[in-house]
């Protein structure tokens, strides 16, 4: 079913969104610009979903939206990442979960499928996920273990030997400088 006109309605309101019908828009979006729009709902709209929508759910939004984002590579667009800008707020999103703690299923669900699309994926895609993804995530002695798994396969083994050599030369770099700026932004919103 095509849910891209609620999907705009829910956009262009401040009126409360059924969680029953948000739930049905992530379980069948799957063409980009509909996930876009859907991520922002997600995120800007996410008080007005009633009931809560929740962890699980907003997670998948959100896992879905970059990672096709990654495989797509949308270019000078204003509302879809570029593959690079999503990689940056991948690794963000997932330091995010493991600062706030109990998202151990997300952040394994959200590795897996960056290995699968890593595997799957062209030249292109590899590079993205190891250098603007991989050696960021790997800065982060606590992400390291969701994809320690790299290391005992062939086909990304070597990948995983160059990011977790960037990562342990620059722990927590990226992560830093994420912080920073958002407090510098909250300075300037005050």
């Amino acid at each position: 079913m095509d849910y891209r006109s609620e999907i705009d309605t829910a956009l262009s309101s401040e009126e409360e969104i059924s969680r029953e019908k948000v739930a049905a828009w992530i379980e069948s979006t799957t063409d980009l610009p509909t996930l876009a729009k859907l991520y922002r709902v997600t995120g800007e709209g996410y008080c007005r979903i009633k009931p809560e929508l929740g962890k699980e759910l907003e997670c998948r939004a959100v896992q879905n939206y970059l990672l096709e984002c990654i495989r797509h590579d949308v270019q000078d667009s204003d509302e879809i990442e570029s593959r690079w800008e999503a990689a940056g707020t991948l690794h963000g999103w997932l330091r995010h979960l493991l600062e706030n703690g109990d998202s151990d299923d997300v952040i394994r669900s959200s590795a897996r499928a960056i290995t699968e699309i890593f595997l799957n994926g062209d030249e292109n895609v590899r590079d993205v996920i190891e250098t603007a993804f991989l050696e960021h995530a790997l800065e982060s002695v606590g992400l390291r273990p969701y994809f320690a798994h790299w290391s005992e396969d062939s086909r990304l083994r070597e990948a995983w030997a160059r990011a977790l050599d960037w990562g342990k030369a620059h722990p927590d770099f990226s992560w830093s400088q994420l912080q920073e700026l958002r407090r510098i932004m909250e300075k300037e919103k005050k």
